[in-house]
């Protein structure tokens, strides 16, 4: 496995452990879209009896989604399952596991989604909650831009009930990781660029949006090599915008993308850029981070075709 796989499975390999035993052929996206849909009820029945109000309202669309960037986003869900069991169960923080060394399949991804779940058990248990969720009726048209999406949803209510969420520090060497793994596509005489002049008063919604335009940029870059990148389309935007979890989400994806496809490219692999650290990181800091990670990749994509 290589230095930026190692690398990015820091930061998005999450904690969980195995609990499925079925077939794995079994295990296609409907039966996997099945399983997030009876999460979300488990969900939706926990924030009833803590009397947690509903997230915000924030319509999108997915499309174009695999089953590698899907498998990342149950990796998040899964945290945010064992953040709530710690903090409503007293549950300890699971031990790490790997993600596969070969391609992600929807057997891969069903096991997450049934590990989060079972830390939704203990949740239920403590809240004596006597119901568990039955599997909704199987949708054979189900895709995996249809898990991702619930998924994500399911973590927009989680985010509701749990005190721990992302700072805009882990969000920083998030970005800082992806310039890197990007920067290893540049000469190293102008790998890096300055940074660009600090802006005051962004909001995560404004560093959102510079990380979709960057993630856009990217896609002629995929495309040369055949990788798929998942389309992003927001068609109501949230009251107040993007919150520094759906910031941190969208990270998710976009890492596990740039490092696959910078490993496709032959990256090379290289330190990471010597910016200056702020003391305490805003989102004005981030979308600095994002304002040069999208330049670099409009550079690189330029030179597809050439």
């Amino acid at each position: 496995m290589s230095n930026r796989w190692k690398s990015s499975l820091g930061f998005i390999l999450l904690f969980l452990f195995p609990v499925y035993c079925g077939a794995e052929d079994a295990a296609t996206p409907p039966r996997v879209y099945q399983e997030v849909g009876a999460l979300v009820e488990d969900l939706e029945t926990i924030r009833g009896v803590l009397g947690i109000r509903a997230p915000r309202e924030r319509s999108f669309r997915l499309s174009e989604a695999e089953p590698r960037q899907v498998f990342f986003q149950a990796q998040t869900l899964f945290r945010k399952c064992n953040s709530l069991a710690q903090e409503i169960a007293g549950l300890s923080r699971q031990v790490a596991a790997q993600a596969p060394d070969r391609e992600i399949r929807p057997a891969d991804v069903l096991e997450v989604v049934q590990a989060s779940r079972q830390q939704l058990d203990y949740v239920r248990d403590a809240l004596n909650i006597d119901t568990r969720a039955d599997l909704p009726r199987l949708n054979r048209r189900s895709t995996p831009s249809d898990v991702m999406h619930d998924i994500i949803e399911a973590g927009y209510i989680i985010n509701e009930m749990v005190h721990e969420q992302p700072d805009w520090a882990s969000i920083y060497d998030r970005v800082k990781l992806m310039i890197t793994y990007v920067g290893g596509l540049h000469p190293e005489a102008t790998r890096y660029p300055e940074l660009p002049a600090f802006e005051c008063c962004k909001q995560p919604e404004d560093v959102y949006q510079s990380l979709l335009a960057a993630m856009e940029a990217a896609r002629p870059l995929a495309e040369s090599v055949d990788l798929p990148i998942v389309r992003i389309a927001p068609r109501k935007r949230a009251e107040g915008g993007a919150s520094p979890s759906t910031v941190y989400d969208l990270t998710t994806t976009m890492v596990s993308d740039l490092a696959e496809l910078t490993l496709r490219l032959e990256a090379e692999d290289t330190e990471r850029p010597n910016y200056e650290r702020p003391s305490r990181i805003l989102p004005s800091h981030v979308y600095q981070l994002a304002s040069v990670l999208q330049q670099m990749i409009t550079a690189e994509g330029s030179n597809v075709g050439r």
